[in-house]
C-alpha cells in the first residue's frame, strides 16, 4: 500500500474510465464500477482493501447467473471492482442503489452502473433522491465538492461503519 500523489489519483480515474469504455465496447453490455468512498490521496489502504472485498463478495451474490465479467484491482483510487452484466442496466442501477442504502457498508462505497452505450445512469434519472452525506443531510456530492467536513471526520465515520459491521458480523 502506497503513497501517491494528485497526478497518480488522475492517471488512474482516466485508466479507469478507458478500461470501462473498453469493456462496454467489447461485451456492449452493462457495467458496475466500485470503489470504496475513502478520503483524500491515500485510497489504497488496509480498510479501503477490507471493505472493497466485503462489498465486492456482495454484489457478486447479487450479481450471480449474470456476470459475463470481473474485475479487481487496486490503484491510486483505492480498491476498484468492475463487473460486466447481462441485465437491463436500470435493474442493475435499482439493485446497487439498494446495496448502498441497505447494507451496513453501502455508504462507504460508490458503485456506478453504465448502460450497454457507457451512459452512467444516476439516482435521480430513476426518479430517486440523490445521495445523503454521511455526516449531515446534504447532498453527498456538495459536501464532497465543497469539503464541508473534516477528512479525518469522514476517515473516522467509514472506520466506525467497518468496526460496526465486524462486530455484527462476528468477525
Amino acid at each position: 500500500m502506497s503513497k501517491y500523489t494528485i497526478e497518480d489519483l488522475l492517471l488512474a480515474k482516466e485508466e479507469r474510465v478507458d478500461f470501462q469504455y473498453e469493456l462496454i465496447n467489447k461485451y456492449k453490455l452493462p457495467l458496475i464500477s466500485m470503489r470504496v468512498n475513502y478520503p483524500g490521496i491515500n485510497k489504497d489502504n488496509e480498510i479501503s482493501r477490507k471493505i472493497a472485498e466485503i462489498m465486492k463478495n456482495e454484489l457478486m451474490d447479487k450479481f450471480k447467473g449474470n456476470i459475463v465479467y470481473e474485475d479487481y484491482k487496486n490503484t491510486a483510487e483505492g480498491p476498484v471492482f468492475t463487473l460486466v452484466l447481462r441485465n437491463i442496466a436500470e435493474e442493475i442501477k435499482r439493485k446497487t442503489v439498494a446495496v448502498e442504502e441497505n447494507h451496513i457498508l453501502g455508504r462507504c462505497v460508490d458503485i456506478d452502473v453504465y448502460d450497454e452505450h457507457g451512459t452512467g445512469l444516476s439516482r435521480t434519472s430513476l426518479g430517486l433522491s440523490s445521495r445523503k452525506c454521511f455526516l449531515c443531510e446534504d447532498k453527498a456530492q456538495n459536501c464532497g465538492r465543497s469539503r464541508k467536513h473534516d477528512i479525518e471526520d469522514v476517515i473516522k465515520f467509514i472506520e466506525d461503519k467497518y468496526k460496526e459491521y465486524i462486530l455484527q458480523n462476528n468477525i
